[in-house]
């Protein structure tokens, strides 16, 4: 055999093994994007490093979380996974659908195990839509949701778990421990975590026709109303005993009662003026809201109580019928006040 001869099979047996890793590589990347026969089980897990800005005008909160998917991916043939383009290894490919604005500090890490468990670890940082019920302010509580969802996989692709879950049945509730998946920088000055917990449901899309597997992260806070007793509430609360000082005054000083009366209407208007820059805007009204309403009522009803009294002290009624009167109301107005706490806080506060 010459050497032109050698040569010449050498290089055709080059080029063979060469088209045929190629082969392989594009068989391995065909492999890795096709579905499999049943819906990959993506169990996640996370961890809030923050929380923060929690809005309840906009209903909307701050937060920066880490998130760690993990799955099974039988796509992946049996070769290095070093050869595999990783582009072309599968992916979730999920959301977060109640996002406002949100980002990603950096591409989420994507490890090449030996095995065919991956796991991709992401962050996001940004704002969140929170729905809120205030009817009950300044009691109420509230849920701050992370709604992770799939963009392009419906759950006969794709369906989400708890990490160490494998739940079988749709639509679980996971509680979790609070101290476990937040971290010591999330501090709210004005909440309480009562309890973090997280589930799994079906969301359908009726626009599309399909329905994808939503996985819901959820903050169960209460509101700390400390503030809103001692400086909105507490402060409400003696200009309406203030106003009881009325019953004590001369029945025909109409003058002098109207003076207080009105005095303590011209505060309130403009102290709930104040009020209203620190409390939600909504259409509806919350409970203290109520209060307000209430504390601004028996006030006024106090300052018609001195019109009438010096009416019955004009027309001749007499000085008894007057003290009467006087006597009568400095008992039912703080009976109406303290039955106007009582329907107010008592469900709440039970």
């Amino acid at each position: 055999m010459t050497n032109g001869t050698y040569l010449g099979h050498r290089a055709c047996a080059l080029g063979l093994l060469a088209g045929l890793t190629m082969a392989g590589a594009h068989a391995a990347e065909a492999s890795a994007m096709m579905p499999p026969a049943e819906p990959t089980r993506v169990a996640a897990s996370f961890f809030f490093g923050a929380i923060e800005n929690v809005d309840s005008v906009a209903e909307t909160f701050t937060a920066d979380f880490y998130l760690l998917q993990t799955w099974n991916d039988p796509r992946i043939p049996g070769v290095s996974l070093a050869q595999i383009d990783s582009n072309a290894i599968w992916q979730p490919k999920v959301e977060v659908v109640n996002s406002r604005d949100i980002q990603q500090p950096w591409e989420p890490f994507f490890p090449f195990p030996e095995k065919r468990e991956l796991k991709m670890l992401s962050r996001f940082h940004g704002t969140f839509a929170a729905p809120m019920d205030l009817h009950d302010f300044p009691f109420d509580r509230q849920v701050l949701p992370v709604e992770i969802e799939s963009a392009a996989f419906p759950t006969h692709q794709v369906v989400f778990d708890y990490l160490g879950g494998q739940h079988k049945d749709r639509g679980w509730t996971v509680p979790l421990r609070p101290e476990e998946v937040l971290g010591n920088s999330v501090r709210l000055p004005e909440w309480k975590v009562d309890a973090v917990q997280v589930r799994e449901f079906d969301k359908y899309y009726s626009f599309i026709d399909a329905t994808y597997s939503r996985y819901r992260i959820e903050i169960l806070v209460s509101r700390r109303s400390g503030f809103y007793i001692w400086k909105v509430m507490a402060i409400e609360a003696m200009m309406v005993i203030m106003s009881w000082v009325i019953f004590r005054l001369d029945p025909g000083e109409l003058g002098n009662r109207l003076a207080v009366s009105i005095t303590l209407l011209l505060a309130t208007v403009a102290f709930n003026l104040v009020v209203s820059d620190i409390t939600p805007r909504v259409s509806y009204l919350t409970l203290l809201d109520w209060f307000l309403l209430g504390c601004f009522v028996l006030i006024f009803l106090a300052g018609l109580e001195a019109v009438l009294v010096y009416s019955l002290h004009r027309s001749g009624k007499g000085a008894a019928m007057t003290a009467r009167v006087d006597r009568c109301s400095l008992v039912a107005f703080p009976g109406l006040f303290l039955l106007l706490n009582v329907l107010l806080w008592a469900p709440v506060l039970a």
